[in-house]
């Protein structure tokens, strides 16, 4: 048998949520953690996984836009998903 360790670190820069690049628009750098433990079988046949996604339960602006003025020029953000964990299991035939 196999047992397969797997972490993910994503760092994402600052960025804006226009072309115009103005502070107003302004999206800070982040990072997330993503983790896996995988066991495999004998001859790979079958599987089971533990996973974690957000693995610090971070919840920072990923992305912006602010409406015209028609709409009251209000902004709307969105965020990272809040921390997911769960197990997968599989057979390979």
């Amino acid at each position: 048998m196999t047992l397969t360790p797997r972490v993910d670190l994503i760092l994402t820069g600052t960025s804006t949520g226009n072309i115009f690049n103005g502070n107003v628009n302004r999206i800070p750098s982040y990072t997330q953690i993503n983790a896996q433990l995988q066991l495999d079988g004998p001859d790979h046949r079958w599987y089971i996984r533990g996973y974690v996604q957000n693995l610090a339960n971070s919840n920072p602006i990923t992305g912006l836009y602010v409406t015209d003025q028609s709409s009251g020029n209000f902004t709307n953000i969105f965020t990272l998903e809040p921390r997911r964990y769960g197990i997968a299991a599989g057979f390979r035939f």
